[in-house]
């Protein structure tokens, strides 16, 4: 349980970092950066949890993935606060899911 719980708060904090400093990047300021980090906080540990508690798989992952991008988006969309709510929350994504990939290989 205390391995789940550090992977949890890992996943997040790695996440945050990476997402928003993405945003940061698209000079996203403000509230449109405060949002990506609620984004986030509301949809990396529920996928981190289910990938973990149902045994990973990548039909499984692609499906979270997508769910999250999809959920993102229309959070982003929603907002009014970027141009192009899905293809950032594509983007976002790709890069923490990959830098995930990379960490997951290396430990």
């Amino acid at each position: 349980m205390d391995e789940l719980i550090a992977s949890l708060i890992l996943s997040l904090i790695f996440t945050e970092a990476l997402e928003c400093g993405f945003a940061w990047g698209q000079k996203k300021r403000g509230k449109a950066l405060l949002l990506c980090a609620l984004v986030n906080l509301i949809t990396n540990p529920p996928v981190v949890l289910l990938s973990q508690l149902l045994g990973g798989g990548w039909l499984l992952i692609a499906g979270l993935e997508l769910a999250v991008v999809a959920t993102e988006g229309l959070l982003y969309r929603y907002s009014g606060l970027y141009t192009y709510p899905f293809r950032f929350s594509l983007f976002a994504n790709v890069l923490s899911f990959c830098f995930g990939l990379v960490a997951n290989q290396l430990t």
